[in-house]
């Protein structure tokens, strides 16, 4: 397995506003905007980055992804040495952003507040496609805080599979997994299941001394603004996704219940993959790019989708990690910057 490099950079400041590319990628965790001028050959040199907290309007809301977009993009023109300027061409890769409503607000955003000349709302998923696979098709399966598979055949036909959210869906997921071990935690108190070092490995997190202190641990966490209703929800929602490291280290120390989690988990991935395979006629054979903190910060979560993809007959051509899914929105950018009429 590789990990994808990103994009070039350059110290070089722009000397000419009507040459800035942005990519933004926006997860459930965090906004990445990566601010770059294109050079006389039409590629981008990066001058600025810039990060925010979460644009998943789902889970956050319109208002405060919006903010935090364009903190993200504030941040990136900071560190660029620049004050506010027009931009010609963006790419916005934001969790969350399928529904039409959404993506007008985003593209509203865009051309009103940065004064992009020319924007496009994505799914996240073509972004990692893009950072992995220069052919721009293929299966990337992102598992982060949410969990979705997104295809392009060589026909440019697409298909998703997942990411229908953290109420009824997201296998696979931090917060799938982090749930999962709670599950488990309160079924092994109870005398209902095996006993597991998940029990005293998330006592310790939460700075708690019985299983039943759980809850209120939970309710309790976060800082911003805990008497506003869906500020509680993500407080609460964050603190169970952040489990997930902990279910993945056990699995690797050898728990049982641990490594049965995560080995579901793998099972739901391949699943989401095959899915695709036959909804976009890829005949197994296809390149699959990896993101997210899930499949990053974990060997064993890696290993474990590898192993089942076997077993379930899938054997992509490649797989790549691509650890800033971001490069991917640049590298649509400048590819829409190249269609733009000279100025």
């Amino acid at each position: 397995m590789t990990t994808s490099s990103p994009l070039g950079e350059s110290v070089a400041k722009p000397s000419c506003h009507q040459r800035l590319a942005l990519g933004v990628d926006g997860g459930g965790t965090k906004t990445q905007a990566w601010l770059a001028q294109i050079d006389d050959q039409g590629l981008p040199q990066i001058i600025g980055r810039g990060i925010a907290g979460s644009s998943n309007w789902v889970a956050v809301g319109l208002e405060t992804a919006l903010e935090n977009l364009n903190s993200s993009v504030d941040a990136a023109f900071a560190k660029a040495e620049l004050t506010a300027a027009p931009i010609a061409s963006a790419v916005f890769a934001l969790a969350g952003s399928a529904a039409e409503e959404v993506r007008r607000e985003v593209l509203r955003f865009a051309k009103q507040r940065l004064r992009v000349e020319s924007a496009q709302v994505i799914h996240d998923g073509l972004a990692v496609l893009q950072a992995a696979a220069p052919g721009g098709w293929g299966i990337a399966l992102i598992a982060g805080t949410g969990a979705v598979a997104y295809g392009v055949n060589q026909a440019r036909e697409t298909a998703i599979v997942g990411g229908w959210g953290y109420w009824f869906g997201d296998e696979g997921s931090a917060y799938w997994l982090g749930q999962s071990a709670l599950r488990a935690i309160a079924q092994a108190d109870d005398g209902r299941a095996t006993a597991t070092s998940l029990s005293v490995a998330v006592l310790d997190r939460l700075q708690i001394a019985q299983p039943r202190e759980i809850i209120s641990a939970l309710s309790g966490g976060g800082t911003a603004r805990r008497d506003a209703e869906r500020d509680a929800r993500r407080d609460v929602r964050m603190a169970i996704a952040d489990l997930a490291e902990l279910v993945c280290e056990a699995a690797e120390n050898q728990d049982e219940v641990a490594g049965l989690i995560v080995a579901e988990a793998a099972r739901h991935w391949s699943q989401h993959i095959q899915c695709l395979t036959q909804q976009l006629k890829l005949d197994k054979q296809f390149p699959l790019a990896l993101a997210g903190g899930v499949l990053g910060g974990s060997p064993i979560a890696r290993e474990r989708l590898v192993q089942q993809l076997e077993v379930d007959q899938l054997r992509p051509t490649s797989v790549e990690f691509v650890a800033e899914p971001v490069a991917g929105c640049l590298h649509l950018a400048c590819r829409d910057f190249k269609s733009l009429p000279e100025v």
